[in-house]
Order: C-alpha cells, then structure tokens, then sequence
C-alpha cells in the first residue's frame, strides 16, 4: 500500500513539473515575438534607383553596383504621443459626427411618422371606398345639419376619389 501512495506522490511532482515547463515556454515564446517585432518596427529603410532606372525600396543597403543616389529614409513606426493638434481634430470630427447621427434620426422620425399618417389615409381610402359601391342606398351628412341622399354621379365620383387616394397613400 505504501508504494502505491508514493507512485501517486511522484505522478503529482512530474505534473507540475510540467506545468511548471509550459508556463515557461509561453513566457519565452511571448518575449521572442515581442523583440522580433520591436526588431521591425526599427529597420532602416533605403531608397535606391536600379539599373534599370526603376525606384527601390528595400530595408537592406542597395547593392555596389546600384546607381550613387542612395538615400536612407528616415520613416517612424509609431505615430509622436500627444499631439494636441490631433485631438482638436478628433474631438471636432465627433462632433460632426454626432451632428450627422442626429440629423439622420431627425429625418428617420420624420419619414416613420410621414409613413404613418400615409398608412391611415390609405386605410381611410380603402374604407370609404368599400362604403361607396357596397352601399346599394348612402347618405352622407350636408354640412347645415342635415343628410343628402348619394346618386350615381356623387357616388362615382366619390368612388373616383377614394381611387385616387388610395393610388397616392397606398404603396
């Protein structure tokens, strides 16, 4: 029983021991990408014309043979911390921004509320329609109080009427 207990103790020590490896390895890993790419961020870049008269642009030294106008371009990686003249211009392209946002809302509602006030004059079209040619015998309120009676020319015209509408609201 007791070489069975310490089988066990030696099974925990190599696991942590390996844990102990991949942890290590992940840093190692880690530090190496990040100095290659500090590497790159810092190459030197040169500007050269071949022999065929064409622009060069390569991050190792022209060869001897190339023409005589080198130039080493000096070209930063990183942009210069604390530029106050590039806040300025993003605090004011967000306001711009914001402008637009709300004037495109602005317009959004006015195009949601348009929408609804055509949906219920075309459902106001529809219904006097359907009123006017499936009522065999109509009358209508005259405007003193009274009602007058529909005849086939009001009637047609009211259904001509109801038509247009329903052409104009109705899509």
């Amino acid at each position: 029983m007791r070489k069975i207990f310490k089988l066990h103790e030696y099974e925990t020590d190599v696991f942590q021991i390996i844990h102990v490896l991949e942890h290590a390895m992940r840093i190692f890993v880690l530090t190496v990408i990040i100095l290659l790419m500090s590497i790159s961020a810092n190459a030197q870049i040169y500007k050269w014309i071949d022999k065929n008269g064409k622009t060069q642009y390569t991050d190792q030294p022209p060869p001897p043979d190339a023409a005589q106008d080198e130039q080493r371009l000096n070209i930063k990686s990183a942009p210069v911390a604390g530029n106050q003249n590039n806040s300025r211009n993003l605090s004011d392209d967000r306001e711009e921004f914001n402008k637009r946002r709300q004037l495109r809302r602005e317009e959004e509602t006015k195009q949601q509320s348009k929408s609804e006030e055509n949906k219920k004059k075309c459902i106001d079209a529809q219904t006097q329609l359907r009123m006017y040619t499936d009522s065999p015998r109509l009358t209508i309120p005259d405007g003193a109080g009274g009602m007058l009676y529909v005849d086939d020319d009001l009637r047609q015209r009211k259904i001509a009427d109801a038509n247009k509408t329903i052409a104009t609201y109705c899509k």
